[in-house]
C-alpha cells in the first residue's frame, strides 16, 4: 500500500479536505509496522511516517558517549566532555558528530523509505526532530553543508535526502545551506561495503570547488546517518583540507559499534 503525504507541507499548511478525503479511501500506513496513520498527521512532534508506538521504539543514544564521536561508553569510563581512545589516538577529520538516534528499526525503515521509496518529505521530519534536539548546540555554525550524491544518482533518486534534512534545520539556525561539496565520482553505494571497502571507495569522492566561501567558518556537515563513519570522514577531511575552521557532523542515526 502506498505511503501517502497527508501532512503539513514545507511552508507549514494544514492538511486540506481533499488529502483527509483521500486518507479515508486509502490510508497511509506506518513504514514500520503497516498500521494505518491517523487521518490528520497531528502530532507534538514530526511523525517520520511512524505511528505512535513505533515512535515509542526509536532508540535515543546514550548519554555519556565519546564527546567526539558520540560512541557509546562504559558509565563513568570517561568524565563528560573526553574523547574515546579511538578519538584520542586517530581524530576524525570531524570536531564532533552529533546523533538523534541508534539506527536500527524503525529508523532504518524511515531511512530507506526517504532515499528509496521518494518519500522527500521524511527529510523534513527528520531535520525538524534534529533542530528540536540539536539548536542549541550548533550556534557556532557558519554554513550548513549537506553531503552531496553524484548527480547521476541524484537525478535518479530525484533529490539529495541530505538536503531534504539539511533544510529545515538550517532554517531553525538561521544559516544558509550551502552545496559547498561535490562528488567527484561517482560511486558503489556505501551499503554493498565493509568498512575498508568504504573508505577506500571514498578516496577522492569529494572536492570543493570555490575554497575561499569557507575558508575559516565553521561548517556544519549533514547526512542521513552514520554507520562506519567513512562518508562523514571523507566530506570532513576534504573540507579542512579546504580551509574549514571547524566541521561539526549530524545526522539523524548512528550505528551503536565503532566508526
Amino acid at each position: 500500500m502506498p505511503q501517502l503525504f497527508y501532512d503539513a507541507d514545507a511552508s507549514g499548511v494544514t492538511p486540506s479536505w481533499r488529502d483527509r478525503l483521500v486518507h479515508l479511501v486509502l490510508p497511509a500506513p506506518c513504514l514500520a509496522c503497516g498500521m494505518p496513520l491517523p487521518a490528520d498527521g497531528s502530532s507534538a512532534a514530526p511523525s517520520l511516517g511512524l505511528c505512535r508506538p513505533c515512535r515509542g521504539r526509536l532508540r535515543p543514544l546514550p548519554p555519556g558517549g565519546c564527546a567526539v564521536c558520540c560512541r557509546p561508553l562504559p558509565a563513568a569510563l570517561l568524565p563528560p566532555g573526553w574523547p574515546c581512545q579511538d578519538c584520542r589516538e586517530e581524530p576524525p577529520s570531524f570536531d564532533r558528530l552529533l546523533a538523534l538516534w541508534s539506527y536500527e528499526e524503525p529508523l532504518s525503515a524511515v531511512v530507506r523509505a526517504l532515499k528509496f521509496r521518494r518519500l522527500d518529505y521524511l527529510g523534513r521530519h527528520l531535520g525538524e526532530a534534529l533542530a528540536a534536539r540539536f539548536a542549541g548546540d550548533l550556534g557556532s555554525a557558519d554554513l550548513v553543508v549537506p553531503v552531496p550524491l553524484h548527480w547521476r544518482r541524484r537525478l535518479l533518486r530525484g533529490y539529495n535526502q541530505a538536503e531534504r534534512i539539511a533544510q529545515p534545520l538550517a532554517a531553525r539556525l538561521g544559516r544558509p545551506v550551502v552545496p559547498l561539496l561535490r562528488r567527484a565520482r561517482a560511486t558503489p553505494p556505501q551499503s554493498l561495503l565493509g568498512k575498508a571497502a568504504r573508505v577506500a571507495n571514498l578516496r577522492r569522492a569529494f572536492r570543493v570547488d570555490d575554497p575561499a566561501r569557507l575558508r575559516g567558518l565553521c561548517l556544519l556537515l549533514v547526512d542521513d546517518v552514520a554507520t562506519t563513519g567513512a562518508t562523514l570522514e571523507a566530506a570532513a577531511a576534504v573540507l579542512r583540507k579546504a580551509g574549514a575552521a571547524a566541521v561539526i557532523a549530524v545526522t539523524a542515526g548512528r550505528t551503536l559499534g565503532r566508526l
